[in-house]
């Protein structure tokens, strides 16, 4: 009897955080739009120019320039959601342009965030005491 208690426990939890992944990887999908990132020496940088895009365990990153007209700097790369956490890594060949913008905190090619919130209109990641909160575009 308790090896039987024990044997559905498993299943249904299984089922219950398999839920949850498919869940978030559906409600991530899309485009993001990073409206500000809270540092760990708690200043704030606000900006309105860089946008995450996830679809089909593909992530670009977007920065739009401001010139004579608007372009936009681009990386991408590959993700996988794992329960409450997002884990990301650039295309080599992208590198280095995560890797200049002040906006994305890369410095290695890859980075794991905690899913603080997601739901229809508000993401919010975590990575190493920094916030980034985003909307949906």
């Amino acid at each position: 009897m308790i090896k039987k208690f024990l044997l559905l426990s498993t299943i249904i939890l299984t089922l219950l955080f398999s839920g949850c992944n498919k869940d978030n990887e559906n409600l991530i999908r899309g485009k993001w739009q990073l409206r500000h990132i809270d540092m760990p020496n708690n200043s704030q940088i606000s900006t309105d120019s860089v946008f995450y895009s996830f679809q089909l365990n593909i992530f670009e990153l977007a920065t739009l320039v401001r010139g004579n007209d608007f372009s936009a700097e681009k990386a991408n790369g590959i993700y996988s959601i794992k329960t409450d956490s997002i884990f990301m890594t650039i295309t080599p060949s992208f590198m280095s342009t995560a890797l200049k913008s002040p906006y994305y905190g890369w410095h290695t090619a890859e980075k794991n965030f905690a899913i603080k919130k997601l739901d229809h209109s508000a993401l919010i990641l975590s990575c190493n005491d920094t916030i980034y909160t985003f909307r949906k575009f």
